[in-house]
């Protein structure tokens, strides 16, 4: 079976000079966990809700350094602000992971899993003609055994 067969044709994509803030806007509106992130109609990056929730956190040595930052609300709802005000592309992964539609969609799913992805556009000469996400594999791998 092939990546074509099972992914989701109808991508919802956004601009890389876009605000976080108008990110989160199209994920909840859509329902969904990831963004394509397309500039002058090329796939330039994916940005997730994974993504937006890593950069609000506190880094690391911040809280290594004092401890406040875990537990400081106020903090948290500063950095949200600011955030919401940066561009996708300050966050989004780039360079973009990418399948073609005629990849069979288990080399695909492990594509995923040994970069750590769970959803990548499908691009068919140059050109976003979908998505997958490992829930789509494993749904389809399911109905198989069934």
């Amino acid at each position: 079976m092939k990546v074509n067969d099972i992914m989701t044709k109808k991508v919802y994509t956004i601009s890389p000079d876009s605000t976080l803030k108008e990110c989160v806007e199209v994920l909840n509106k859509y329902k969904v966990n990831g963004i394509v992130v397309v500039e002058k109609e090329k796939v330039s990056g994916v940005i997730t809700k994974a993504d937006i929730f890593k950069a609000i956190l506190p880094r690391y040595p911040d809280i290594i350094e004092e401890e406040k930052y875990i537990s400081d609300l106020e903090y948290i709802e500063e950095r949200v602000n600011k955030l919401l005000e940066m561009k996708v592309r300050d966050i989004m992964g780039a360079p973009p992971i990418t399948v073609t539609s005629d990849m069979p969609i288990v080399k695909a799913g492990s594509t995923m899993i040994l970069r750590r992805v769970k959803q990548v556009p499908v691009v068919d000469n140059e050109k976003l003609t979908g998505i997958i996400t490992l829930t789509d594999i494993i749904n389809n791998l399911l109905k198989k055994i069934k």
